[in-house]
């Protein structure tokens, strides 16, 4: 039995057509039909507790107010081999994702948990509540165009566990809002990175904590006037913060506030950096703390090193311990600005 209920409101109107569906959903059946139902003005697919296992993605194609909501971490959707779960793809705004788990496959070699893609402007978009555990790729990605970015996505409140690739990838997506959610892994699952803002300016990061990624944040390439402020980066298997490439486009006017940067360079103490710089100028670097919780066995490298063509920062009012080398490398001509900071 097919256990998907269609209702909808009927809005006045010249042709007294329907302007908004819910579909409830209780199997696997009802859910791929109503995601092939749901019309380019969207509506709410309601899906009840249980588990949900799909051989090919939930795909919405140039649809706008989709909204799925599970009934929690209790609504289980499990990708059988290898490709994406959910894909948003070309025009599609104002649509959200609620209250759900997606699991990957461990033995697949591609997909994501949830895709945003060819988005051709979309965006105002939001994936709130969801446990996004064990994917290949991605647990959410934001694939946009140079000249069609995205734009004002936010991710809340999620648990990205176990992605092996960059479990937040944010490519061309600006405006963004990323607040309160997790980025960890569990032993011997290490995620490339926590969250990869690339070519995604003028968002903000804030609150968020990482542990056992190999790099808990990556900034850039071409990714500024962000605000990174009050973030827990924590337990990376190299380096906390990574911004900016040596060839990539330049990073510039990002603040990084207010976040506490610990226990990093954990699979190799001493040889990878807390925070480390390539390319990137006028950025604010201030109030900060970087130090290992056990110094007896993990250390950075150094605190905060620019590497190259790296010109006018300001550091500021940070507290820099444990490290083998020196707390902050700098170029003396580059115009920066290094002051006011207690170093160990």
């Amino acid at each position: 039995m097919l256990c998907v209920l269609a209702c909808w409101a009927v809005a006045s109107g010249a042709n007294g057509a329907a302007k908004s569906r819910v579909w409830k959903v209780s199997d696997v059946a009802g859910l791929l039909a109503a995601a092939s139902e749901i019309r380019a003005d969207g509506g709410l697919i309601s899906i009840e507790p249980g588990e949900y296992e799909l051989s090919e993605p939930l795909v919405f194609k140039a649809r706008s107010s989709v909204n799925i909501v599970g009934s929690g971490w209790s609504t289980i959707i499990k990708r059988k081999g290898s490709g994406d779960a959910i894909v948003f793809e070309g025009s599609c705004w104002n649509c959200r994702v609620h209250g759900l788990t997606l699991q990957g496959n461990k033995d697949a070699t591609n997909g994501s948990g949830i895709v945003f893609r060819k988005g051709e402007w979309s965006g105002i978009c939001v994936v709130d509540y969801c446990h996004i555990d064990g994917f290949p790729e991605h647990g959410i990605s934001f694939e946009g165009d140079p000249k069609k970015p995205f734009s004002s996505n936010t991710v809340s409140k999620c648990w990205l566990t176990n992605n092996r690739g960059d479990q937040l990838h944010s490519y061309y997506n600006n405006d963004f809002y990323f607040i309160g959610n997790q980025f960890g892994a569990g032993s011997g699952t290490y995620p490339k990175t926590g969250a990869r803002l690339d070519h995604s300016s003028a968002g903000t990061y804030t609150l968020n904590y990482h542990w056992g990624n190999v790099v808990a944040l990556r900034l850039g390439p071409g990714a500024n006037f962000n605000r990174v402020a009050n973030n827990r980066f924590e337990q990376s298997r190299e380096t906390g913060i990574l911004i900016g490439e040596p060839k990539g486009d330049i990073c510039q006017l990002n603040i990084i506030t207010g976040n506490t940067i610990h226990t990093n360079s954990e699979g190799n103490s001493g040889r990878f950096n807390a925070v480390e710089a390539h390319n990137t100028s006028a950025t604010t670097f201030t109030s900060n703390q970087v130090f290992s919780w056990d110094s007896n066995t993990c250390k950075a490298k150094s605190g905060v090193v620019f590497i190259d063509n790296c010109r006018q920062w300001i550091v500021k009012d940070n507290i820099i311990r444990h490290c083998t080398e020196k707390p902050i490398i700098c170029g003396s001509k580059d115009g920066h600005i290094v002051k006011d900071n207690i170093l160990e």
